[in-house]
């Protein structure tokens, strides 16, 4: 419950970057300021809790005494990564079919990152219901995103920007299984957090720099409207509480159990707050249904078995 309620946020920034993008006319330079934003609010939760500093000093120490690899600092760069696939390759393949594409990426991550203990979290093969779960979640992100298929271009012009939403995905997994050694080696998914928003805005900055160099900017000035930039505030829910659960049930259905967050709030807020004047419809609907099943499913654990898949 705790990783779908953490999924649940995801749509919510994705709408206020989304905004926050249309109105700088830059997707790159939104996902940078939500970054950002995420960072500078825990750096202030930082300053105010010696906790959290002790943890960020055991993580610096772990990393230079080997007991973290360094390059699993590195975990934010995969972030940005999927931040700048949601700003640059969903312009071209369409929301519906970037979804369905990164869904997949993240299914397919998660069954490897599992499998093989990626980020030292305990290996778990994939069984029939984890293999059960995976083919289920598949076939709700296709049977939601069938109403919006319309939209999207020729098949020939997405083949590309769909396999970098895949990889994007797959990479996703890959990084909660690195916040979670990060949390493990540091005692605070808090400082995972920290770590993550620290190299995921350097690295974003960095290419919205290197965007400004070759194509100059949008011209547009920063939108007064503050709720624009609470993006960051919840992707500092989303990454922490993935940092603290992925130990605890392992990539796949972490990523699952999110996935039905994410598709439970966006029809919330079709309804609440919808956009293009689109209701949700009922294939909506029977996706969202389907994305729970398929979290029963791989949570089930075969009979005769304790704890450990």
């Amino acid at each position: 419950m705790a990783a779908i309620a953490a999924g649940m946020v995801v749509p919510v920034q994705a709408r206020l970057n989304g905004e926050l993008s249309h109105r700088l006319d830059d997707g790159i330079a939104a996902a940078a300021i939500s970054f950002s934003g995420g960072l500078v609010l825990l750096t202030i939760l930082a300053v105010f809790s010696p906790k959290l500093r002790g943890a960020l000093r055991t993580l610096g120490s772990a990393a230079r005494d080997g007991r973290l690899p360094r390059r699993y600092l590195l975990a934010g760069v995969l972030g940005g990564t999927f931040a700048l696939a949601q700003s640059t390759a969903a312009l071209v393949t369409g929301i519906a079919v970037f979804t369905v594409s990164a869904i997949a990426g993240q299914t397919l991550g998660g069954l490897i990152v599992d499998a093989r203990g990626i980020g030292g979290g305990l290996r778990r093969r994939p069984g029939a219901a984890r293999l059960a779960g995976a083919a289920v979640i598949l076939a709700a992100a296709v049977v939601s995103a069938l109403p919006r298929f319309a939209d999207t271009p020729a098949p020939a012009t997405i083949i590309l920007p769909s396999l970098a939403a895949i990889a994007a995905g797959f990479l996703l997994g890959v990084q909660q299984a690195l916040n979670g050694a990060s949390t493990a080696a540091s005692g605070s998914p808090l400082a995972a957090t920290w770590l993550n928003f620290c190299v995921g805005a350097v690295f974003l900055i960095v290419a919205w720099g290197v965007k400004t160099l070759v194509r100059g900017t949008s011209g547009q000035s920063l939108p007064t409207s503050w709720w624009l930039y609470l993006g960051g505030l919840c992707g500092v829910v989303f990454i922490g509480a993935s940092a603290f659960l992925v130990r605890r049930i392992g990539v796949l259905l972490l990523s699952m159990a999110s996935i039905a967050g994410q598709l439970a709030s966006s029809i919330a807020l079709d309804f609440l707050v919808p956009t293009g004047g689109q209701s949700p419809s009922a294939l909506t609907f029977l996706g969202a249904l389907l994305t729970f099943a398929a979290v029963w499913i791989a949570s089930r654990r075969p009979r005769g078995t304790t704890g450990r898949q």
